[in-house]
């Protein structure tokens, strides 16, 4: 039995119901449930993003492509979750290069001056830009969201996927029996 939202389901009809439902609306309900539980990894996330940078990250802005189509640039737009088969989902970062090194940052470099025996011959002229160094308050942020969320979304994928089901059932004039 599952207590939703003060409505008491059983799990068992509605997992009959679900092998009722043809297998084309069965992947679409599976997708669905995790889609939806990926979701609240991805709010997350973004959550985290805001912290990191300071100012808007859903804010877009659009801009001309070489081929002449429009675009939106915006760094919310580059966590996607992507769920493209009924058994797993993936919450990504890819969407926007950019993203992935707010997560990664950077190494510690230094430019060396040194070269040969000891003689001090620059590597280029003006290459000498002394440290790069990591701040360490931006790394992780997208890790954070991933572990702070992953088990609340693993939890709510039952209820996400008894709910898609007597949605999809409805659609098809399936019933509880």
């Amino acid at each position: 039995m599952m207590v939703n939202d003060g409505i008491t389901v059983d799990a068992s009809r509605c997992y009959a119901l679900f092998r009722r439902l043809s297998t084309k609306n069965q992947r679409k309900v599976a997708k669905a449930a995790l889609r939806e539980a990926s979701n609240k990894i991805k709010k997350e996330a973004v959550k985290n993003l805001q912290q990191v940078v300071g100012h808007s990250v859903r804010k877009t802005t659009t801009y001309q492509r070489a081929n002449g189509k429009t675009g939106k640039r915006g760094l919310a737009l580059g966590v996607k979750v992507s769920a493209r088969n009924s058994e797993t989902a993936k919450v990504h970062i890819m969407g926007d290069y950019r993203l992935k090194w707010l997560e990664k940052n950077t190494k510690v470099r230094t430019t060396k001056g040194v070269r040969g025996k000891g003689k001090k011959i620059p590597l280029r002229r003006g290459s000498n830009r002394g440290r790069a160094v990591k701040v360490e308050s931006r790394l992780k942020w997208f890790h954070k969201a991933v572990t702070a969320k992953e088990n609340e979304a693993a939890r709510d994928i039952e209820n996400a996927l008894v709910k898609h089901i007597l949605k999809q059932a409805k659609r098809e004039g399936l019933t509880l029996t």
